[in-house]
């Protein structure tokens, strides 16, 4: 009896243990069984059973959760069972790094902390083909293969004008993660924007002023319009009363479309 007990302890010990390296052995960016392609620990795109991950949409796991090759997806964290991809629960901490230096913001952007418990100032980026490393007081070191990165978060979703995670539209629904919608790739239309969007006075208008003008939910260019084509403001309305208004700047090299509401990557002509 004594052995038979054994044989089963033995069999269940391997049994978790094929479980947690397949765990920690996913790919970044691959469809799993449960047809979802974790990009980091928290965010993933969702494949629809065609083997390919649909970039359109970015969804993310609340806080404390984890994405998982798991039928739920997000899981809550926990110490034994390590998230698919990637590790993100380190990006923007200053206690990261030994005697708080800087903190990693993504992959290949830093900030600086100077002993503070959050980093502040410019942001900085890593050369090519180095990585943010919190344990290295060198800041970037060479990427290498299956290397545990600080933050593991892709660099177009840092927000470096506001020094905040890039914050699109969002919403969440009833699995309890959040969605996002991805800056279009479409190259805009290269005319000037319809003088219906444009502000006839040259007074400023705050983001709640701006959202109740149009009285819409979506992303609108601010008011006067900026000509460089970066500033937009978000409105969420519910029964026609303004919800949430803030105003968020395009990531690096891309540029605010009022037509699609969206951040593209082809600089339209208009915009200086």
């Amino acid at each position: 009896m004594s052995q038979r007990i054994a044989n089963l302890l033995k069999g269940f010990t391997v049994v978790a243990a094929a479980f947690l390296v397949a765990q920690s052995w996913s790919e970044c960016n691959v469809c799993q069984t449960n047809q979802v392609a974790c990009i980091n620990s928290s965010s993933f795109y969702l494949c629809f059973g065609d083997g390919t991950p649909h970039t359109d949409q970015l969804y993310h796991c609340l806080d404390g959760f984890d994405c998982t090759n798991l039928s739920a997806i997000c899981v809550q964290k926990s110490s034994q069972r390590p998230p698919s991809c990637g590790d993100t629960s380190k990006c923007g901490q200053c206690s990261a790094s030994v005697n708080y230096l800087f903190a990693c913001q993504s992959r290949g952007i830093f900030q600086m902390c100077y002993g503070a418990t959050r980093p502040m100032g410019k942001f900085g980026y890593c050369p090519t083909g180095t990585v943010c490393d919190a344990t290295s007081n060198a800041i970037c070191v060479p990427e290498v293969a299956n290397q545990n990165v600080t933050c593991d978060l892709n660099d177009d979703l840092v927000d470096t004008t506001t020094s905040v995670p890039t914050t699109s539209e969002s919403t969440t629904n009833s699995t309890g993660t959040e969605s996002t919608t991805e800056p279009s790739t479409t190259e805009p239309s290269t005319t000037e924007p319809s003088t219906t969007e444009q502000s006839t006075t040259e007074i400023p208008l705050t983001p709640s002023q701006i959202c109740a003008l149009y009285n819409a939910t979506g992303l609108f260019p601010i008011i006067p319009s900026d000509p460089y084509c970066q500033r937009y403001v978000s409105c969420y309305l519910k029964n026609n009363v303004v919800i949430r208004a803030a105003e968020y700047n395009c990531a690096t090299d891309s540029y605010f479309v009022s037509l699609t509401q969206s951040c593209v990557y082809v600089k339209p002509g208009y915009c200086l």
